[in-house]
């Protein structure tokens, strides 16, 4: 795909990884879901927590990327009813915070919180995508 150009391309297949993308903003949400499915990623998408929780339920991911400055619920509640159930169904997802708010506290909160990762916007897809790579279900 033309995104490939621009990425990495040594990694592993990232194909049959399952991530859902949550974030208000359309645009982010369309460029990350271009960039993934390049990767023949599986994606789906959200703008709000609520709508978010009902997807990753049915769907079951491995992975959530969830800004952190959502309307109504923020990621920070979010990620919270996200590990209540994945300790209750035994599945733990790999879960990525995303921000532009850059400081240290906003950082320790999304950790606290429950998620793996936290990375700044503009995202760095190289870093990003590495990360992906190195998930036990891309290495198989």
């Amino acid at each position: 795909m033309y995104l490939n150009n621009r990425f990495p391309t040594n990694l592993p297949s990232l194909q049959g990884l399952r991530i859902l993308v949550v974030d208000n903003n359309i645009n982010s949400c369309d460029l990350m879901t271009a960039i993934l499915q390049s990767y023949d990623v599986e994606v789906k998408t959200a703008f709000l927590a609520q709508q978010a929780l009902k997807i990753f339920m049915q769907w079951q991911p491995d992975v959530l990327v969830s800004e952190i400055a959502l309307p109504h619920e923020d990621g920070f509640a979010l990620i919270r009813q996200v590990r209540k159930l994945t300790r209750e169904q035994g599945k733990e997802a790999l879960a990525i915070a995303v921000t532009a708010y850059v400081t240290d506290n906003t950082r320790q909160r999304a950790l606290s919180a429950g998620f793996n990762l936290w990375f700044t916007k503009p995202l760095n897809f190289d870093d990003f995508l590495t990360v992906l790579a190195r998930l036990p279900i891309c290495q198989a």
